[in-house]
């Protein structure tokens, strides 16, 4: 088991790792803001500190979760994956702030430069609905094929 300073110093660490990936940081750390906290507690441990995660079972978010939104089915789907329906996260405005740092911040280029901001309204709704676990990767690669075609079309 680890000690308390050794494992605040690797939160620390991970912190300032998370601000680096989403460039906060020039030389000088900065503290992460409540949205952030949240992702890299309730998030990055599967998706990875800066989104990118092993891409098996765990998609990576970096610079690829944006094309979810050049379509209405994959913006509900991001919202009714189980890990983000059924968070922990419980407050619809703050999930709706850590979908939108996901989208805007970790899909850089990949989101459209159209795509609204998730509101908490939107949320309450979308998680309602949860997607089963069961059968995600077939939903998944079904959703994301046709976020693709959406994509091609917009340009």
């Amino acid at each position: 088991m680890r000690s308390f300073p050794e494992a605040a110093r690797s939160l620390h660490v991970a912190a300032w790792l998370v601000g680096a990936a989403c460039g906060l940081h020039s030389h000088a750390a900065h503290a992460l803001d409540r949205v952030q906290s949240t992702y890299l507690m309730k998030c990055g441990g599967c998706h990875g500190v800066e989104g990118r995660s092993d891409n098996t079972f765990i998609p990576v978010l970096r610079d690829n979760v944006g094309i979810y939104l050049c379509s209405a089915e994959g913006r509900a789907y991001v919202a009714r994956v189980p890990n983000v329906s059924m968070s922990l996260i419980r407050d619809d405005a703050l999930l709706a702030q850590v979908l939108n740092f996901v989208i805007f911040r970790l899909g850089g280029a990949s989101t459209p430069a159209n795509a609204q901001p998730f509101t908490a309204a939107e949320i309450h709704t979308l998680r309602q609905k949860p997607l089963s676990p069961t059968d995600l990767e077939p939903v998944r690669a079904g959703v994301i094929q046709r976020a693709l075609a959406a994509c091609a079309a917009q340009h």
